[in-house]
């Protein structure tokens, strides 16, 4: 079986570029690139079993925050996946950290650089720029949001996007009483009482990165 390095990233220089240089550097690994976390997560889907590591731009045009990883790791549960940012600082790192990523690298730095981090990450290495302590608070929401289902996941991002019932019900070709369904589990699992409680614990964990 043939590995795959999956790089997600909007950017088509940025991404190619990086595609190349770790087609050069390791020949005998496949290299996916995707431009959005939809298609990342149709490709997680169908090469789910063959991909060895992830390479995330967190700044995605349909992701906030944190929700292109979280859905991730949910479909890749016990593989790596690497942040690769423009920004670079202690709690950008930290907040990383603490969603479980298995390293955060920095754009700026020379490709060579980054492609070398790969060959590091492919042998199980952890690559962090800072010596941050991830937040308390960030730590136990990481936690709830784990015992969420996938489904139970979507339709949490779908109501922070303020998203209606209806809505959500449609794009998931669910039905509201399903729906309604998981938001109750949703509630319970988070510790809130209402959609509104719900939406003010996760937007901080989805809106921090929007910069990323």
């Amino acid at each position: 079986m043939r590995w795959i390095v999956l790089i997600v990233d909007d950017h088509p220089l940025v991404g190619e570029a990086f595609e190349l240089a770790i087609r050069a550097a390791y020949p005998h690994i496949e290299v996916g690139l995707v431009g959005s976390a939809a298609e990342a997560e149709a490709y997680a889907r169908t090469n789910g079993a063959r991909i060895k590591l992830v390479l995330l731009d967190l700044m995605l045009p349909d992701a906030t925050g944190f929700s292109a990883l979280i859905r991730l790791q949910q479909l890749l549960p016990d593989r790596p996946i690497a942040i690769v940012s423009a920004r670079v600082d202690s709690h950008a790192v930290a907040m990383a950290r603490t969603f479980g990523v298995a390293a955060y690298l920095s754009k700026s730095s020379p490709v060579s650089e980054l492609v070398n981090s790969v060959g590091a990450l492919l042998r199980g290495e952890t690559l962090f720029p800072i010596d941050a302590k991830p937040p308390e608070a960030v730590e136990t929401f990481r936690k709830q949001v784990a015992s969420l289902s996938a489904a139970q996941l979507r339709v949490l991002t779908a109501l922070a996007d303020g998203r209606l019932n209806k809505q959500i019900a449609a794009d998931m070709n669910l039905t509201e009483g399903t729906v309604k369904q998981h938001l109750s589990t949703i509630f319970r699992k988070l510790g809130v009482n209402n959609r509104s409680q719900a939406i003010l614990a996760i937007r901080p964990f989805l809106n921090d990165m929007d910069k990323a």
